[in-house]
C-alpha cells in the first residue's frame, strides 16, 4: 500500500489528532544519512475510554466511504520519505479500491455485520451479512410488519367487537330494533297494508328501510308530524271509499261497416221479363208477383204423381196436363236464368247487413248511466230496424228478381251518426268515472311519502344512533383498510431482501475451521446454514442465545472478520492483495476461557496477512495489559517464524518491525512490552495519578496537560495491585497481612501509623482475585469504584506515603524523578 503513516482526527478527545506511524527514521551513524525504516504493526495498549473506538470507527468510516461530518472523528493516510536527508510527509491519494482494504474489527463492526437473535424455535441464529444496510433494512422492515401486523389485529378486534351480535349499539342490533318498531300495530307496516290493500302487514325490506332511512326531517317538530298523520288519515278514508267501486272498462264506439248505398242501388234494380206465349206469360206474372219459390212449390207439386186435382181451383187434370205444366215452368224458369237473373240473385245474396250490439240492463255501466245507455240503445234500435227493412227486402228481391219493392226511407247516416253521439256520451260519462282511479295511484304514492315520514319521524332517535353507528362501522373498515394497505408492499420488500440476503455467501467452511481452531474441537462451536441464516449448533445440538456466551459470539464475530477479508478470493490467493487490519479489543473481558485459542488463531491470521504481502500492515488495540503482552508475543513468534524461514531458504517477507504505545486520552506514548505490565510500570502509574493536581512533564521535559477523568475506571485495580506486589516482594505476605504484622507496622512513623492502617485497609476489598502466583499476569477487571475523583487521588497519595514510610529507598529506585517533598507534603493527610 503506497502509504506508512495513518492520520486519525480526534475533535472529542485532548489531541485533536493521534498520528499513527507505521515506519522510523534511522540515521546512518558513519554517514549521518537518513533512511525510512518501515514497521508493519503498531500495538496500542488504552484503556476504557482512552480512544481506540475513535481510532478505529475512524479507519472504518474511511474504508466503507461513508460521509463525515465535520465534528466526526477521520482518517486520512500519508507517506513519508526522505529527500535531501529531509523528513517530507506527502498525503497519499488512495482510490475507491485501495479504501476498502482496510478492514477494522471493532464493536461497530460486530453490531453491523454480525447479528445474534432467536428464531421461531427459539434457537439462536447468526446473521451475518456483508450488505449490513439489507440486514438493517430487513430488520427495519420487520419491525414495520410486527408494527402493521399489531394495528391490522387492534384494527380487526376493534372491527369484530364492534359487529358483534352482542353489541347493542351496531348497526345490526340497531336496525333490528327499528324493524320491529315498524312492524308494531299501527305502525309503517300496517299502515302500508291498508295503502296497499294488502292481506298482511307490508313486508320491513331493504329497500323499504333504505327509503325510511333517506328521509329529511330536519326541522320536524310534533306539530308537523300530526299533521303529516291527518293527511294520511285523509288519503287512506280516500283509498277505503275507491277501493269500495270498480273501475268500468273503456268503452268502445261501435263501426257501421253496412254499405247501404250498394244495397239501395241493387234494390232499385229493375229485371226484364222474356217474351212468351200466353201460358208462359201467365207462369212469368205469377213468378213475378208470387215469387220463384212459390213456382218452384208448384211445378214440384204438379210433378208428384198422386197429384190429380189444381191444388188452385180443384178441377180434374190429367196427367198429359201436368206433364204439359211442368213442362211450361221449367221453360219460364230457364228463361229466366237465360234472363241474367241468376247473376243478380247472387249479387243481392252478397250484400250482408250487420245489427249494432244493445247495451244490456244488468251491467255495470247501464246502472251507472241509465239516461245514456237508454238514449244509445234506442238509437241502435233505430239503426237495427232499418237494417232489418233493408235486409227482408233483399229477401223478397232474391225471391222474385221482376219484383219492385217499395221504397224504404231512411237515413242511415243519421241513424248511425245518433249511435256515435250517444256513445260518446257514454265514453265522457265513463272517462268521468275512471277518473277517481287514476287518482289512487296519486293517494297510495302520496300516502307512502307521508307514512315514510310518520316512520321516520317517530324513529328518529333510532335512526340517529343507526347514522352514528353506520359512521363508526365504516370509521372502523376504513382504520383495517388503512392498516393494512402497507402491508403488501412491506411484504414484497420483505420478500426482496430475503432473496438478496440468500444470494450472499459466505465462507461457512473457513469459519467453522476457525471456530474448531478456537475451541480446539471440530463440534464445540459451529455454524449450520439455514434459510437466510445459520443455526449455533453446541456439541451437537443446537442452542439458544441464554446458551450462547459472549465469548462464544465474539468468537464467531472475529472468525467471519477473517473470512470476510477473502471473500470473493481464491483460497490460494488469499491476502496476497495489500490490505491494513484493524483490531480493536480482539479478546474481550469475556474471553478469559477461550484466550488461547483465540491468540492462536490471530497468530495464524496475521502471519498470512504479513508474509502473503509485504505491503499489508496491522494494528491491533487491547485494554488489557496481559493480552498487548500476548500480541507482543505473537509478533515475536511471526518474526522468529520468518527467520526460520529465511535461513531454511525460503525466504517470505523482509524483517517484521512492530511498535508499541499507550494511549491515554487520545495521546500516544511509547510503551515497551516487556515492562509494560511489571510492578515498577504500574507503580509509575500510582505516582503520575497521585500527581495529577501537578503539572506532568513529557519525556522531552515538557509540560503536558493530561486528562485523568478516564483514569478513574481502572486506577483502584492499579493500586491493589500495586500493593500487592509491594506487600509480596518487599515482605513476602500478602495484602491483608501486612496491615495485621504488628513489626512491619512498627516501621510506620507514629503520626502515620493509625490512619493509614486503617484507611489504606479499604483496598483489601475486592482483591481476593489477586492471588500473590499471578500478580503480574492477571488482567484488568475494569471494575469501577464508586469513589470521587478527588478521593482517588487522596487514596493514590496515601498509597505512595504508606509505601515511603515502610521503604523510601524503594519508591525512590523504581519512580524517576521521584519528588520528596511532595510526598512529605502529602504526608500531612495522613496525620
Amino acid at each position: 500500500m503506497s502509504w506508512n503513516e495513518v492520520k486519525i482526527r480526534t475533535p472529542h478527545l485532548q489531541e485533536n489528532e493521534v498520528d499513527l506511524r507505521f515506519y522510523e527514521v534511522v540515521k546512518n551513524k558513519k554517514t549521518q544519512e537518513k533512511r525510512i525504516q518501515d514497521e508493519r504493526i503498531i500495538s496500542i495498549f488504552g484503556r476504557n475510554g482512552s480512544g481506540k473506538t475513535t481510532i478505529s470507527n475512524a479507519v472504518l468510516h474511511n474504508s466503507v466511504d461513508n460521509a463525515i461530518a465535520d465534528e466526526a472523528p477521520s482518517s486520512s493516510f500519508w507517506n513519508a520519505s526522505i529527500e535531501k536527508n529531509e523528513e517530507i510527509t506527502t498525503a497519499a491519494k488512495l482510490n475507491d479500491s485501495e479504501k476498502s482494504e482496510a478492514y477494522v474489527y471493532n464493536e461497530q463492526f460486530v453490531d453491523k455485520y454480525v447479528r445474534v437473535k432467536d428464531n421461531e424455535n427459539l434457537e439462536a441464529i447468526v446473521m451475518l451479512s456483508d450488505n449490513p444496510d439489507l440486514t438493517d433494512s430487513l430488520k427495519a422492515l420487520e419491525t414495520k410488519e410486527t408494527g402493521i401486523m399489531e394495528k391490522i389485529e387492534s384494527a380487526e378486534q376493534a372491527l369484530s367487537n364492534f359487529e358483534s351480535s352482542t353489541n347493542d349499539h351496531n348497526e345490526n342490533n340497531i336496525h333490528k330494533k327499528i324493524d320491529k318498531q315498524l312492524k308494531a300495530d299501527g305502525a309503517w307496516a300496517s299502515i302500508g297494508k291498508s295503502i296497499h290493500a294488502l292481506e298482511v302487514k307490508q313486508q320491513v325490506k331493504t329497500t323499504a328501510f333504505k327509503s325510511i332511512r333517506d328521509i329529511d326531517i330536519t326541522g320536524g317538530t310534533p306539530a308537523i308530524a300530526k299533521q303529516i298523520m291527518e293527511l294520511l288519515e285523509d288519503d287512506l278514508k280516500d283509498l277505503e271509499q275507491i277501493r269500495q267501486k270498480k273501475e268500468l272498462p273503456p268503452f268502445e264506439m261501435p263501426t257501421d261497416k253496412n254499405d247501404f248505398s250498394n244495397v239501395k242501388k241493387l234494390l232499385s234494380t229493375i229485371v226484364t221479363m222474356p217474351t212468351l206465349n200466353g201460358i208462359q206469360k201467365r207462369i212469368m206474372k205469377s213468378l213475378s208477383i208470387s215469387g220463384k219459390n212459390k213456382i218452384s212449390r208448384i211445378k214440384d207439386t204438379f210433378s208428384l204423381p198422386e197429384i190429380e186435382y189444381c191444388p188452385t181451383c180443384f178441377r180434374f187434370i190429367t196427367s198429359s196436363e201436368k206433364e204439359n205444366l211442368v213442362q211450361v215452368i221449367n221453360q219460364v224458369l230457364n228463361m229466366s236464368k237465360l234472363n241474367a237473373e241468376e247473376e243478380f240473385t247472387n249479387q243481392l245474396k252478397s250484400l250482408k247487413l250487420d245489427n249494432h250490439t244493445l247495451i244490456k240492463q244488468d251491467t255495470d255501466i247501464a246502472s251507472l248511466f241509465p239516461k245514456e245507455v237508454s238514449a244509445y240503445n234506442n238509437a241502435v234500435e233505430k239503426y237495427n230496424e232499418m237494417v232489418t227493412e233493408y235486409l227482408e227486402a233483399i229477401a223478397e228481391k232474391i225471391n222474385n228478381p221482376y219484383s219492385n219493392p217499395d221504397t224504404i226511407d231512411y237515413d242511415d247516416k243519421s241513424l248511425y251518426k245518433a249511435i256515435i253521439s250517444a256513445g260518446r256520451a257514454i265514453q265522457k260519462k265513463t272517462e268521468e268515472y275512471n277518473v277517481v282511479f287514476k287518482r289512487e295511484k296519486f293517494l297510495i304514492c302520496e300516502a307512502d311519502l307521508l307514512n315514510l315520514n310518520i316512520a321516520k319521524y317517530n324513529n328518529r332517535e333510532l335512526f340517529e344512533q343507526f347514522e352514528a353507528a353506520s359512521v363508526k362501522h365504516q370509521g372502523l373498515k376504513d382504520n383495517l383498510i388503512t392498516a393494512k394497505s402497507p402491508l403488501a408492499d412491506v411484504k414484497n420488500n420483505i420478500a426482496q431482501i430475503k432473496a438478496q440476503l440468500a444470494e450472499q455467501k459466505v465462507a461457512l467452511d473457513q469459519i467453522n475451521d476457525s471456530l474448531a481452531h478456537v475451541f480446539m474441537a471440530r463440534n464445540r462451536l459451529k455454524l449450520i446454514e439455514g434459510d437466510n441464516c445459520y443455526r449455533v449448533q453446541s456439541r451437537g445440538e443446537f442452542i439458544t442465545t441464554n446458551q450462547l456466551s459472549v465469548g462464544e459470539r465474539n468468537a464467531i464475530s472475529l472468525c467471519y472478520f477473517f473470512s470476510r477479508i477473502n471473500s470473493n478470493v481464491r483460497a490460494d490467493q488469499a491476502y496476497q492483495r495489500p490490505i491494513f487490519v484493524v483490531l480493536d479489543d480482539p479478546i474481550s473481558s469475556f474471553d478469559f476461557e477461550n484466550k488461547i485459542g483465540i491468540l492462536s488463531l490471530l497468530r495464524e491470521e496475521l502471519e498470512k496477512i504479513l508474509f502473503n504481502n509485504f505491503e499489508s500492515k496491522v494494528m491491533v488495540m487491547t485494554h488489557d495489559a496481559e493480552m498487548f503482552q500476548h500480541v507482543a508475543k505473537i509478533y515475536s513468534d511471526i518474526e522468529e517464524r520468518r527467520r526460520f524461514l529465511d535461513k531454511a531458504g525460503q525466504p517470505v517477507a523482509p524483517k517484521i518491525i512492530s511498535h508499541s504505545y499507550q494511549l491515554i486520552s487520545g495521546r500516544l506514548t511509547e510503551a515497551g512490552t516487556k515492562s509494560f505490565n511489571d510492578y515498577a510500570q504500574q507503580l509509575k502509574e500510582v505516582y503520575n495519578y497521585a500527581m495529577s493536581d501537578n503539572q506532568v512533564t513529557d519525556e522531552n521535559g515538557q509540560d503536558t496537560k493530561v486528562d485523568y477523568a478516564q483514569e478513574d475506571l481502572f486506577i483502584g485495580n492499579t493500586m491493589r495491585r500495586v500493593l500487592e506486589a509491594f506487600s509480596t516482594f518487599c515482605f513476602r505476605c500478602s495484602i491483608s497481612a501486612i496491615f495485621n504484622d504488628q513489626d512491619i507496622m512498627n516501621i510506620i512513623p507514629d503520626i502515620h501509623r493509625e490512619f493509614l492502617g486503617t484507611f489504606m485497609y479499604r483496598l483489601v476489598f475486592n482483591s481476593e482475585s489477586h492471588s500473590e502466583e499471578n500478580i503480574k499476569s492477571q488482567p484488568d477487571s475494569n471494575s469501577a469504584d464508586f469513589i470521587s475523583h478527588s478521593e482517588l487521588i487522596k487514596t493514590a497519595r496515601l498509597l505512595i506515603v504508606f509505601m515511603d514510610d515502610l521503604n523510601a529507598l524503594h519508591l525512590r529506585k523504581l519512580i524517576p524523578d521521584f519528588d520528596e517533598n511532595e510526598v512529605q507534603t502529602w504526608g500531612q493527610i495522613a496525620i
